[in-house]
């Protein structure tokens, strides 16, 4: 079993690959700490598994899991995060991770996941399981869609500009708006995203980077 780990902190990267020999004594691992490291390991090596940390360096939110597929179909890809399952489970297995680890899971736990992988099954944590269960239940819809595609150029450039620490007053006159112009567009926005604040705006444009 030859295995990747892409995640930029040391400490997480040697005990995953200290786990990893537990399961399989002679299994073969690679470490990466930035996402263009990682692919550049898929492009010499056959990997099987790729253990995926989401904040790493380089990261390109959910489209990371088609370019790992771009350069392996049958890789099986494990999300291990410390980001929130809530928020980021089903995102990334709806774009083709095969399951979705939280860092706060014990080490039993991550065995299950590999295990559970290995046999061609997707890895979807008892939390998780919960969530697709009172998402389904409630009548949302089952796709989850990119939020940010519903926003109007004003709006992503209202986006833009919060996100690079810009207040009202600087965004009207960047825009030529009057500042309570820009808070139409600001409600609009956060009501859009889902989000309360201009503080969750960088993890939103994390997750689903173009």
């Amino acid at each position: 079993m030859k295995v990747l780990i892409i995640d930029d902190h040391s400490l997480i990267r040697r005990g995953l690959k200290a786990d990893i020999l537990d399961i399989d004594e002679d299994a073969k691992v690679y470490l990466a700490e930035t996402f263009e490291e990682g692919i550049s390991v898929l492009g010499s090596e056959q990997i099987d598994i790729v253990i995926l940390d989401i904040d790493i360096p380089g990261g390109k939110g959910v489209q990371m899991i088609d370019l790992i597929r771009a350069k392996n179909r049958a890789i099986l890809i494990l999300v291990h995060s410390g980001y929130d399952e809530k928020e980021y489970a089903l995102p990334f297995l709806q774009a083709g991770a095969n399951g979705f680890l939280s860092k706060k899971a014990s080490s039993e736990d991550f065995a299950n996941a590999i295990q559970t992988l290995v046999t061609n099954c997707k890895y979807i944590s008892p939390s998780v399981q919960k969530i697709l269960v009172d998402t389904l239940g409630s009548g949302h819809v089952k796709h989850v869609r990119n939020p940010v595609l519903s926003l109007s150029p004003r709006e992503l450039l209202v986006m833009k500009l919060l996100s690079e620490g810009k207040w009202n007053k600087e965004i009207a006159l960047i825009m030529n708006l009057k500042p309570n112009t820009v808070s139409t567009y600001k409600k609009r926005l956060f009501e859009k995203l889902g989000i309360q604040d201009e503080h969750e705006i960088p993890k939103i444009m994390a997750l689903y980077h173009n």
